[in-house]
């Protein structure tokens, strides 16, 4: 079988490529930048450029992943919030011509979107959501939704199956090192205690990738730890997988939180207490349920 993915050459999309490729599956990874990524990868992968137009390499293509998104851990100014949301539109846009291009008929999209998608500026989370929970009224849960929304374009492939894949954080070595710093310092940290860290380990989102081209999946599907984990706890694990100095943890107020990130506040003031339902219905099992196997395994 032959995959094609978009937005491969980062650190989610390499995982994903290295499981695929290992199940000898024929990989094609598209880029803008050839020469930069030409060794990033190993066996049964291929770099292909946006603008190639070769259906006797590409036609049999029957998967696609998209993974495309300018990253939201930046300051946002109009700018990157009008990237934030566009980046991820206008790649699912480019990503269909190039199907249309090179003669690709595809049976399942894979494509990646957030439980962001969830999140609302009132809500106390004393509930959790699932898949069929209403969207939220944030600007992320806004992007999620267009984006989710945009990728329909594929509809137009009658027996096309399309997954959306709702992602909680991913945890790697320096987002753990970064969010450590704070407690080693005994900065205070903003965010609310009470609300919800989503989280999951790069390995599930790798696995879930896979076993939904093995299982032939569709549907909207929530990637995240199945137990629930409020940012106290969160950062408390940290602090004893770190063998921080300082036991407690200082949460900022709501209010300061605003007053010095703006709309950006809202990815940690707004965390939904997230159920990974339809992911556990499929049969998958998480590799890493636990916060505390998850970080041993990151160390």
């Amino acid at each position: 079988m032959n995959i094609l993915v978009a937005g491969g050459t980062g650190f989610i999309g390499k995982k994903i490529i290295e499981i695929l490729s290992n199940q000898n599956y024929k990989v094609f990874v598209l880029t803008r930048n050839i020469d930069q990524h030409r060794n990033s990868f190993t066996k049964n992968v291929e770099l292909v450029d946006w603008n190639t137009t070769n259906p006797t390499m590409l036609s049999k293509i029957s998967i696609l992943i998209k993974l495309n998104g300018e990253k939201v851990d930046q300051l946002w100014t109009k700018k990157t919030k009008r990237k934030i949301l566009y980046s991820r539109i206008e790649t699912t846009n480019l990503l269909h011509k190039f199907c249309k291009k090179n003669q690709i008929i595809p049976k399942q999209l894979i494509n990646a979107s957030a439980v962001g998608i969830y999140a609302n500026i009132k809500a106390k989370y004393d509930f959790s959501v699932q898949e069929h929970s209403e969207y939220g009224d944030t600007f992320l849960s806004d992007v999620c939704v267009q984006n989710e929304k945009e990728s329909e374009i594929f509809n137009s492939y009658e027996s096309i199956k399309i997954i959306q894949l709702r992602i909680g954080v991913v945890l790697q070595k320096k987002i753990v090192s970064l969010l450590s710093l704070p407690l080693f310092f005994s900065i205070p940290i903003p965010g609310d205690k009470n609300h919800y860290f989503t989280w999951v380990h790069v390995d599930d989102i790798a696995g879930f990738t896979s076993y939904s081209i093995d299982n032939n999946l569709e549907g909207v599907f929530n990637l995240v730890s199945p137990n629930f984990t409020t940012h106290q706890e969160f950062f408390k694990t940290i602090i004893n997988h770190k063998k921080g100095l300082l036991k407690w943890v200082l949460f900022l107020p709501k209010v300061i939180v605003k007053f010095l990130l703006g709309d950006m506040s809202e990815m940690l003031l707004y965390g939904p207490k997230t159920e990974p339902q339809r992911t556990l219905e499929s049969g998958y099992k998480f590799k890493f349920q636990s916060l505390k196997d998850a970080l041993s395994n990151l160390s």
